[in-house]
């Protein structure tokens, strides 16, 4: 996988994060895990495209990429020397964390990227593994899967609370817009 730049942005933006985290002791994989989801959901809201090739799925714990290849890739980094494996102590648990051992090429993203990325790290950095993954539970989606069921990134639009009035006003004109075929 080293030759292919197929997942080149997405190595980048996991090089990127995991130097950005490595700094935090509440830093593990579980944060890595939930920063990429939040980041590539919050990037499709925005643009209609995630940051990265990553898919989603349901775990235990809440929403993970898609071991295949997110695995493949984190070996990979791994393997060529760009990233570690360290684990470290973190109240009394032995925590294991990706560690860059490079700075990200940042040339595979626009500028919005970055700054959207670095607007969810911002918000997620201070989480514990524990808080990232309760507040991902509260997803309807991931409420809703099975467990390894994908979720697909229009999930994240999915909300537990009933429309309102205006929300229904607005979702009939958008029907009555639409002419027969």
């Amino acid at each position: 996988m080293s030759g292919n730049k197929t997942h080149r942005k997405t190595k980048e933006l996991i090089i990127y994060l995991a130097g950005k985290l490595a700094v935090k002791d509440n830093y593990g994989g579980t944060l890595l895990n939930k920063a990429l989801y939040f980041i590539d959901n919050v990037s499709y809201l925005k643009t209609g495209l995630p940051v990265s090739e990553l898919t989603y799925i349901k775990q235990e714990f809440g929403p993970t990429p898609a071991p295949s290849l997110f695995l493949s890739i984190r070996d990979q980094l791994v393997l060529n020397g760009e990233a570690e494996i360290a684990e470290v102590e973190y109240f009394g648990r032995i925590q294991k964390k990706l560690v860059a051992k490079r700075e990200a090429d940042l040339k595979f993203f626009t500028a919005a990227e970055i700054a959207l990325v670095d607007s969810i790290l911002f918000s997620v950095q201070d989480w514990t593994g524990i808080q990232a993954s309760d507040i991902s539970h509260k997803f309807p989606a991931w409420q809703a899967a099975e467990n390894k069921e994908p979720l697909p990134f229009f999930t994240f639009l999915l909300s537990a609370k009933d429309p309102s009035e205006e929300d229904i006003k607005w979702a009939l004109s958008q029907i009555d817009g639409i002419s027969d075929p």
